[in-house]
């Protein structure tokens, strides 16, 4: 009969070894309890320690997690002679195995543990690989705004959410390789819902354009009903999040925190950018038709270039566009061109400074590397617009008088300060929809101008150096589209090669089988 308390509940305790039906026979009943063991022991210094774990199957694994226990406290006595430093370090190690055996995290691992004490690391806490990312980050203050502004976006969007509470000791390929499985998804997701969003859309226009406002209403709702517009991680930027969380591990190696770099060892394919396509009568066909562009990075032809500075021309900030357009300038390179870097003589320009965007907010910095650091040519047409451009700045100077703001840059408002670079991509998206184009965006036009010049035969390695790129690999496999009339006139080389060859051979001897089915064909 059970024992019950006064208010008539039954008395849970342990029985321990007393049990009757721990034993069968003169054996241990494998079918009944489990296993624990306690590590209790007090030193000269009166420092107790003690450790206890239960629920284990056997005898055999309570005397293996009592012996793992044993060499981890034991890494105490490598601190040195002083009784009351390796008692105090013995007494935080124990704490550290409780802490971590309750998070179901299993014991410590050995030569982390012992790292960490020989390297003074806290040992009584898990640093994560959260906390370790943004340690990095502050203490990294060589990195120009934009870097900054682009590592800490991947650590916040990516990083954190999959990989932030996981300890950074613990850290393993298997986490790493499940993260970028759960972007690669997320993007999907993200890809298809934002076709459906274009088609729900267009089929809400048409509706509309068309008086059917049933079917309007409809496509209406189905568009409310879609998730917000999202832009996707693609394989390119999943490769730059390896990248950064690599470099990040790369620096935890170095400190002894971890002993292998694991994002090193994930796979997760090439991350290559996507090519940029250029927008054939094809392509744009099936943006009209569908609303989705074929490539992420789309190029104008030259018509269709001409066809936007021909809008363009009338805006104040033609010259700006005509600039980008034709050598091919970053948008924070072209913002932060100042007179004194361009010489209209001698037609060249040599960009030393950009203005780019942290937040809304926007900054003077140098430029993105020493290679950004180069001279450009000018054509006649883009000399002319900057001597047009000095003076208009002239006229606007003289009517803004004491209003002016002196900042020495090419393109300003009118009262001399410098250009928003935002307001600036959104100005040419609107004279782009106005001159009735496809849709790309500003640094597509750099995409462009390294294209066309490619076209015209120019080198590959005077386009890389227009561009700023430290080699010309940088521009053969991100920056350029290859035109139809450069893949024509590889396949019109190779075949006068070969009929050059044909045409200098002496002609091959018919066979005698050929001679004579040829004598009774005739």
């Amino acid at each position: 009969m059970p024992m019950v308390d006064a208010a008539g509940k039954p008395v849970v305790r342990r029985l321990g070894v007393k049990c009757p039906k721990l034993c069968r026979g003169a054996g241990w009943n494998p079918r009944h309890g489990t296993w624990y063991f306690q590590y209790d022991h007090a030193d000269a210094a009166g420092a107790r320690v003690v450790v206890s774990f239960g629920s284990l199957a056997t005898r055999v694994e309570a005397e293996d997690q009592l012996a793992a226990v044993q060499r981890l406290l034991g890494i105490a006595d490598e601190l040195g002679d002083d009784p009351r430093a390796v008692a105090e370090l013995r007494v935080q190690i124990a704490a550290r195995v409780r802490a971590d055996h309750k998070a179901g995290l299993g014991l410590p691992e050995f030569e982390a543990m012992r790292r960490a004490v020989l390297t003074g690391a806290p040992v009584t806490e898990h640093l994560t690989v959260g906390q370790w990312l943004t340690e990095r980050l502050a203490g990294k203050t060589a990195l120009s705004v934009s870097t900054r502004r682009m590592y800490a976006s991947q650590v916040r969007t990516y990083l954190i959410p999959h990989l932030g509470r996981i300890p950074l000791d613990r850290l393993r390929v298997a986490h790493v390789t499940a993260m970028f499985d759960a972007i690669a998804q997320e993007a999907a997701a993200a890809e298809a819902n934002n076709v459906a969003r274009r088609e729900a859309d267009a089929a809400r226009k048409a509706a509309w354009a068309s008086g059917d406002r049933a079917a309007w209403r409809q496509a209406k709702d189905r568009l409310a009903a879609l998730p917000a517009f999202r832009l996707p991680c693609h394989a390119a930027t999943r490769f730059r999040l390896r990248s950064a969380l690599r470099s990040a591990l790369s620096a935890a190696c170095a400190q002894q925190l971890v002993t292998i770099n694991v994002a090193a060892l994930a796979e997760i394919g090439s991350g290559r950018s996507p090519k940029g396509l250029v927008w054939t009568p094809e392509r744009v066909a099936y943006w009209q038709a569908t609303g989705n562009k074929p490539s992420p990075v789309m190029v104008w032809t030259a018509e269709q270039t001409c066809q936007f500075l021909d809008r363009a021309a009338r805006h104040e900030w033609y010259a700006l566009y005509l600039l980008v357009a034709c050598t091919g300038l970053r948008r924070g390179e072209a913002c932060g061109l100042r007179w004194i870097d361009v010489d209209l003589d001698a037609r060249m320009i040599s960009p030393t400074k950009q203005r780019v965007q942290n937040g809304w907010e926007v900054l003077e910095t140098d430029l993105k590397s020493d290679a950004s650091e180069r001279d450009v040519g000018l054509a006649d047409q883009v000399a002319e617009a900057l001597r047009a451009q000095r003076d208009w700045q002239q006229d606007a100077r003289e009517r803004a008088r004491s209003a002016w703001v002196e900042t020495g840059l090419v393109f300003t408002t009118a009262d001399g300060e410098g250009l928003h670079p935002a307001k600036v991509t959104a100005q040419f998206k609107q004279l782009a929809r106005e001159a009735g184009l496809p849709p790309v965006r500003l640094h597509d036009l750099r995409h462009g101008a390294a294209s066309l010049a490619l076209a015209a035969g120019v080198d590959l390695k005077v386009v890389s150096d227009m561009l700023g790129h430290s080699g010309t690999a940088i521009t053969r496999d991100i920056y350029t589209s290859v035109y139809d009339e450069l893949k024509h006139a590889a396949a019109a080389a190779i075949a006068a090669a070969i009929n050059g060859a044909r045409a200098t051979a002496a002609p091959p001897k018919p066979s005698r089988r050929t001679a004579t089915t040829l004598d009774t064909a005739g």
